[in-house]
C-alpha cells in the first residue's frame, strides 16, 4: 500500500514545475496524471497535496497550482536536495526507503541514479564495514565505539561536500580488503588499528570526516598492516605449530595408560596368581578363613581398578574434545591449507581409539581373573562336603551293627532249642553269620565311596 501510494506522489512530482517553497503548476497531459492527483486529493492526511483551484478543475489538459506538504512517514519523504536528505541522523546511516529530490527530479528506484546519490550509496557501504570493525554501531547517537586499545568514538556525520571528497579507489581497496576469508580477523584488528592512528588528530565531531578526506591514507596503512601480519605468517610455522600440537596430545594419550601401568601388570598377581594361595578346606577352619579373605581381597582389587579405569576413560573423552576443538580452529583460521594438515588429527583420533581398545582389553582380563578366582574358591573350599560324608559313615556303621546283633540272637535261641544231632546245622548258621559281617563290611565301603561322591 505505501509504496503504490509513494508512485502516485512520484508521478505528481515529475510532472510539477516547481516554482520554490515546494510549489508549483502541475499540466494534467495524461490520464494517470490526473488519477494520481485525484487519489492524493482526496487522502490530505496521508499524500499532503493541495490545489488552488477547485477539484472540479482536475481534468486531462488543464494546468493546476500544487502545493505539497511532507507525506506520511512510512510513505516516504520529500526533499529539495542531498543536503535535505541527509539533515536526519538516521538517514546517514541507512537509505531512506523512498524519497524524492525535487533539484535532481530523482527517486529512489531510478534506474540512472545522480553522481552524489552513488557516492551516498557507497558510503553507506564504507559505514557498514566500520560497523564490522567497531564494537558496536549506536544508531540512536548515531557513532561507531570501538574498544580495543581503550574507548574509542566517533560519530557518523557528513555533508554533501564530504561526499564529494570521498575518493573513490581507495573506497573500493577498503570494501575489497576485509572478505570472508582465513585472516578476516586479522584483518579486522589491523583495520581497527590504521582507523584509531587516522582518526586521532581529531576531535570527535570531526573524526568521521577526517577519515573521508584521509581514505588514501587508510588503505594504505590497512594494506601495510597486513603486509606486515604476512611476512610474519608462514606456512612452515603452522605446521610446526601442528606437529608441536601432536607430540603433547600424544604424550597425554599415551599417559593415561601409564598412568594405570602399575595395577595392570599387577592384574593377573592379585586376581590368578592369588588364588593358587588357596588351600582346600572341608571344614570351618584356619583354611576356610584364609580362602574367604583372599577372595575378598580380589574383589577389593578389582573394584579399585575399575575406578581408575572409568576415570581414564574420562580423561581420554576430555582430550577427544580437545583435539576436535582444535582441528576446528585450525579449519577456521587456515581453511586454504587445513587438509594439508589433516594427516595430524587422523593420527590422533586413531591413537584415541586404540587407547580405549585397551582400557577395554585390560576390564575383560580384570574381569576374568576375578571369575577364575571364585571358581577356585568354590572348588577348593567345601567344608559341607566333610559334614556329609561323617553323617554317611555313622548311618552305614550303626545298621552294620544292628544286623550282627541280631543274627547272634538268632544263634543262641537256636543252640538251646536243637538236639545234639543238629551240628551239623549249627556250622551252617556260624557259615551264615561270616557272610552276612562280610557282606556288612562291603556295604560300609560302597557308602563310603557314595559320600565321597
Amino acid at each position: 500500500m505505501s509504496d503504490t501510494g509513494f508512485d502516485y506522489l512520484v508521478t505528481l512530482y515529475r510532472a510539477t514545475k516547481f516554482t520554490g517553497e515546494r510549489k508549483g503548476e502541475l499540466d494534467i497531459t495524461n490520464q494517470g496524471i490526473c488519477d494520481a492527483l485525484k487519489v492524493c486529493l482526496n487522502d490530505l492526511h496521508e499524500y499532503s497535496v493541495a490545489i488552488t483551484e477547485d477539484t472540479t478543475a482536475v481534468a486531462v489538459g488543464n494546468t493546476v497550482h500544487v502545493e505539497f506538504g511532507e507525506p506520511k512517514l512510512g510513505l516516504g519523504m520529500l526533499t529539495d536536495d542531498m543536503t535535505g536528505l541527509l539533515k536526519a541522523q538516521r538517514h546517514r546511516l541507512k537509505e531512506p526507503k523512498n524519497y524524492f529530490l525535487i533539484e535532481r527530479k530523482f527517486a529512489k528506484g531510478d534506474a540512472d541514479p545522480p553522481a552524489e546519490v552513488q557516492q551516498y550509496r557507497r558510503l553507506l557501504q564504507l559505514v557498514e564495514l566500520l560497523e564490522t570493525v567497531a564494537a558496536y554501531l549506536d544508531r540512536d547517537a548515531g557513532k561507531l565505539v570501538f574498544v580495543h586499545g581503550g574507548r574509542f568514538e566517533m560519530p557518523i556525520a557528513y555533508t554533501v561536500k564530504d561526499l564529494a571528497i570521498m575518493d573513490e579507489a581507495a573506497t573500493s581497496k577498503l570494501l575489497a580488503f576485509v572478505g570472508d576469508d582465513a585472516f578476516n580477523e586479522k584483518k579486522l584488528g589491523i583495520l581497527e588499528g590504521a582507523i584509531r592512528e587516522t582518526c586521532q588528530p581529531y576531535a570527535e565531531p570531526d573524526r568521521f570526516s577526517g577519515l573521508l578526506a584521509n581514505l588514501p591514507e587508510l588503505a594504505e596503512k590497512a594494506t601495510h598492516g597486513y603486509r606486515v601480519f604476512i611476512s610474519e605468517f608462514s606456512y612452515d610455522k603452522i605446521r610446526d605449530a601442528l606437529e608441536t600440537a601432536k607430540v603433547e596430545y600424544a604424550a597425554k594419550i599415551h599417559k593415561v595408560f601409564t598412568d594405570i601401568q602399575t595395577q595392570i601388570l599387577t592384574i593377573p598377581v592379585a586376581t590368578i596368581v592369588v588364588a593358587t594361595q588357596m588351600k582346600s578346606a572341608t571344614t570351618y577352619g584356619y583354611e576356610f578363613w584364609v580362602n574367604t579373605a583372599v577372595l575378598a581381597g580380589v574383589w577389593v582389587f578389582a573394584i579399585l581398578v575399575s575406578f581408575l579405569l572409568v576415570n581414564q576413560r574420562f580423561t581420554l573423552a576430555v582430550i577427544d574434545g580437545e583435539i576436535k576443538r582444535q582441528k576446528e580452529h585450525t579449519k577456521k583460521n587456515y581453511e586454504a591449507i587445513a587438509e594439508q594438515f589433516a594427516g595430524v588429527f587422523d593420527f590422533l583420533l586413531k591413537r584415541l581409539w586404540w587407547q580405549r581398545v585397551a582400557l577395554v582389553a585390560v576390564a575383560v582380563v580384570l574381569a576374568t581373573g576375578l571369575v577364575l578366582a571364585h571358581v577356585v574358591y568354590f572348588r577348593l573350599t567345601n567344608p559341607e562336603q566333610d559334614s556329609h560324608l561323617a553323617t554317611a559313615k555313622a548311618d552305614v556303621t550303626q545298621k552294620a551293627g544292628r544286623g550282627v546283633a541280631t543274627n547272634a540272637s538268632g544263634v543262641t535261641a537256636g543252640s538251646s532249642s536243637v538236639s545234639p544231632k543238629a551240628g551239623a546245622a549249627t556250622s551252617t548258621s556260624s557259615a551264615a553269620n561270616a557272610r552276612s559281617a562280610s557282606a556288612a563290611k562291603v556295604a560300609h565301603s560302597q557308602a563310603s565311596s557314595a559320600a565321597g561322591k
